[in-house]
């Protein structure tokens, strides 16, 4: 069993998370109240492209998962 382990992170900004061979973007957010975490699994090009140039390359997602955060996975902080 793998466990999740955090790869890199920009607190209150993003977080990005391996486990289990994927990678996984949380974004913070303070509304709708209480709070979420946005979460998002990479598909393989954006997992290629995170491995090889790094967060520049999901610049555009975190801003459309703060955006349009109902089409995400949502973890409420409570």
């Amino acid at each position: 069993m793998n466990a999740k382990k955090l790869i890199e992170k920009k607190d209150w900004h993003y977080y990005v998370y391996e486990e289990n061979n994927s990678i996984t973007l949380s974004v913070p957010i303070p509304k709708p109240n209480p709070g979420f975490d946005i979460l998002y699994t990479l598909n393989e090009s954006e997992k290629e492209k995170y491995l090889s140039t790094g967060i520049k390359s999901l610049e555009n997602r975190i801003e459309d998962m703060k955006t349009n955060f109902s089409n995400y996975e949502m973890n409420s902080w409570r």
